[in-house]
């Protein structure tokens, strides 16, 4: 037997190697993970009415509360159909929550000390960003893992 031939044995040919099976989504944790962050961002959008803040934090939580939802729910919709959850998504999802714990220290107030956002609006902002920091960086992870796993296309 020659070298040649062993090789062939022990390893995939490479005609064999775009026909592996790789598990997208093995523990379906990525599905979770992405429902929770369309959730976090159905919160933002919602504690922007129920809490009333001030202007500047309004816009930001609106905005970043249905980026967060469309996001969510993209990440979502492809691990569902046993696709790869995207690296970008993730990485984005995490920068929204940096941009969420920021927030209250750089748009709380517009008008000197008179118009500070309330505490629970501060701490909200705060709790959602992180959470969301967590979340986004998770999942940028396990796409970035699952991604490695992925049999390369060969040009």
């Amino acid at each position: 037997m020659s070298e040649s031939d062993a090789y062939d044995q022990d390893e995939y040919r490479e005609d064999d190697y775009d026909e592996r099976e790789v598990d997208t989504n093995p523990t379906e944790s990525g599905k979770w993970i992405s429902l929770l962050v369309a959730l976090l961002g159905l919160w933002m959008l919602a504690q922007s009415f129920l809490l009333d803040p001030i202007a500047g934090n309004f816009w930001s939580d609106v905005i970043v509360g249905a980026a967060l939802v469309v996001l969510g729910g993209y990440n979502y919709y492809r691990r569902a159909n046993d696709q790869l959850g995207s690296v970008g998504v993730g990485a984005f999802v995490a920068l929204l929550g940096l941009w969420l714990i920021a927030t209250p220290f750089i748009l709380g107030s517009t008008e000197g000390t008179a118009a500070v956002e309330t505490d629970i609006e501060f701490w909200n902002d705060i709790v959602v960003g992180l959470l969301t920091f967590l979340l986004g960086a998770y999942s940028a992870y396990e796409a970035r893992d699952t991604d490695v796993a992925t049999p390369a296309a060969r040009t």
